[in-house]
């Protein structure tokens, strides 16, 4: 019987959870584009109007259909990491830089792939 075997990573560096309640969008969820992302190119902090917001790829919001909505499901939650963490990897989103992850607390949250290094497989 073969054995799946988690995928882990090792945080290189520190990253910051914004504070904010993450952004939990479905296909035409309307949003509101605030402001750029200020070192992360292609990335813009929305918000539903509400309580939630995060940085979100640009390329998933429909800017072109009178007001901004949401092209795609997507979740703007962050894992707040130091240097030496290991995480889980469930998911990687290669287009955008980054992976869906676990952390020991079974928080999960995207996690920029520069601040990530993948351990070998045995």
């Amino acid at each position: 019987m073969n054995t799946l075997k988690a995928i882990n990573a090792q945080v290189t560096a520190p990253q910051e959870s914004p504070d904010a309640i993450p952004l939990t969008l479905k296909p035409g969820d309307p949003v509101y584009v605030r402001h750029a992302h200020p070192d992360r190119p292609g990335y813009v902090w929305a918000e539903d109007g509400q309580l939630s917001a995060g940085w979100v790829p640009l390329d998933l919001i429909d800017m072109n259909s009178g007001r901004p909505q949401a092209k795609a499901e997507y979740c703007s939650a962050e894992l707040t990491v130091e240097p030496g963490d290991t995480v889980r990897l469930i998911w990687e989103d290669p287009k955008h830089g980054a992976c869906w992850c676990e952390d020991r607390h079974s928080e999960r949250g995207w996690i920029r792939n520069e601040r990530l290094a993948f351990e070998q497989k045995n």
